[in-house]
Order: C-alpha cells, then structure tokens, then sequence
C-alpha cells in the first residue's frame, strides 16, 4: 500500500507533463519575418513581426554569461485609435503556441510628424524571453489592452509564423 501511495503522484505527474506537451510541429527557422493582417476590413492597417534568436547576459555584471532566447518584435502601422474599439487606450503583442504557452508584452505608439494626420498610428514592442524554440503553428497577434483595468481585447491583426520567411 505504502509503495502505491508514493508511485501514485509519480504517474500522475507523468501523465499532466505529457498531456502539456505541444504537439510536434516544424520549427521556425531563424531569423525570419511575417506579415500580420487585420481580422477585420480596416484600410492601410498591417503590421509585421520579426522572429530571431538574440544571445542576452543572465545579469547586469559585464562578465555576466550569455543565454540564448527567441526575440519576438512586432511592428503595426496604420492602427486605429483603441479606445475606437471601447475602453481600451493601447495595444499589447501576444505570441501564443497553442495548447501550450503564451507571452504578452505591451506596443508602445510611436509619434511621427504625420502620426495620425491621415487616420493611421505606429505602434511597436518586442519580447526577448522566449527560451523555447517557437513552431510554424505560433500565434502572433495585436490585441487591444486597457493599462488601467489590465484588460486584454480582441486581435486586431494576426498571422500565424506557418509563413514566415
């Protein structure tokens, strides 16, 4: 009885960490870009994201070792105003592997002399903590986000990296 109450945990820690695992998918080739489009008819609005492996020190210490994490860098232009879309007042990047894991990082808009003079706004961010290789069924996506609810909307644009050259 002893020995099955200790085996118990054991199969079932084996069974949850095999039920998390993606599914095996191709794996991005490094580095690479894709073209993020709108899920709805919005004219001008596009973005992209660029997918590259960078090498970033463990700490601050010059002599810190190097470890090696995915960037992900979006780039989205001609976006409408978020509070267009309700009580939002920015965008955020989401990359997802489905089934799996997914980071959020937040767009900061980018003024330009002509930043919404003709409708459109530059936003843009990144995240460079992805440890995992990412494969072609990643998500990248722009979605709405209120800073002061913490509120997270729907995709405004989207792709998947199944593309990505």
């Amino acid at each position: 009885m002893r020995l099955w109450m200790m085996l118990i945990p054991l199969l079932l820690l084996e069974i949850s960490t095999t039920a998390a695992q993606p599914e095996t998918q191709p794996k991005v080739q490094y580095p690479c870009s894709v073209v993020l489009l709108p899920v709805m008819d919005m004219p001008n609005t596009q973005g992209a994201a660029l997918i590259t492996k960078v090498k970033k020190p463990y700490t601050a210490d010059p002599i810190s070792p190097l470890r090696e994490r995915q960037s992900v860098g979006i780039y989205a232009d001609w976006m409408p105003d978020p509070s267009s879309f309700g009580d939002y007042d920015q965008y955020e990047g989401l990359v997802q592997i489905p089934g799996a894991i997914s980071w959020r990082f937040k767009l900061s808009a980018v003024y330009t002399k002509t930043s919404g003079f003709f409708g459109g706004q530059l936003w843009a961010g990144k995240t460079e903590e992805i440890s995992m290789d990412l494969p072609v069924n990643t998500r990248v996506e722009v979605r709405l986000f209120n800073s002061k609810t913490k509120e997270t909307g729907r995709a405004i644009a989207q792709n998947t990296l199944q593309g990505c050259k």
